[in-house]
């Protein structure tokens, strides 16, 4: 019972992100393919929201790795790992249909205890106005995407970024934002001279 429980906390934790009501069809078609291989061990099922929220973390952190006993939790994130691997032109795609959208942004990011956050430069138009939680994809180092992480709260750099806006939700310390924001590159903007 613990032990199930502590499975599912920490399930909420990591895998919290991605929503049971997106499920992409290709993500379907894995939990089915692995539950027909656990079908002759008599194993409990993989509800499929399960499965599509370890795609998920392994999706989102290509270079990661997961240690777990659960069989299912393994394989969901190796297969989503494989899938941003083996399939790049469908990135987009898929990351749609957990219900995350593409999108380049210039704004200003401020960091600081238990804070990483984007606010976006818009327009009176702009549907998602508002602070981002801000992270890098795959919780890479900043300099792997091409930004430089400030020193303290007190700097603000104004950066260009390049990632994928998640679905309205709870995000960063506490689920303080209704986004955040997966950066795959970024840079510094400079300052217009006046």
């Amino acid at each position: 019972m613990l032990r199930s429980i502590s499975t599912l906390l920490i399930l909420t934790a990591l895998a919290g992100k991605a929503s049971a009501a997106n499920i992409p069809d290709i993500v379907l078609e894995y939990a089915h393919a692995f539950a027909q291989t656990q079908a002759a061990d008599k194993q409990a099922s993989t509800p499929p929201a399960d499965y599509a929220q370890w795609f998920f973390q392994g999706l989102t952190h290509p270079s990661g790795g997961i240690v777990t006993q659960s069989a299912a939790m393994r394989d969901a994130y190796v297969n989503g790992q494989r899938y941003w691997r083996d399939h790049p032109s469908e990135r987009t795609n898929i990351m749609a249909g957990y219900g995350y959208r593409a999108i380049e942004r210039d704004g200003v990011w401020s960091r600081g205890f238990e804070k990483s956050v984007f606010q976006p430069a818009h327009t009176d138009l702009d549907l998602d106005a508002g602070a981002w939680w801000f992270n890098s994809f795959g919780s890479v180092a900043w300099r792997d995407v091409g930004l430089v992480a400030p020193n303290s709260s007190y700097e603000q750099p104004r950066v260009h970024i390049a990632g994928y806006l998640s679905p309205k939700g709870h995000y960063g310390h506490l689920g303080a934002y209704e986004h955040e924001v997966l950066v795959t590159s970024g840079a510094a903007v400079q300052a217009a001279d006046h």
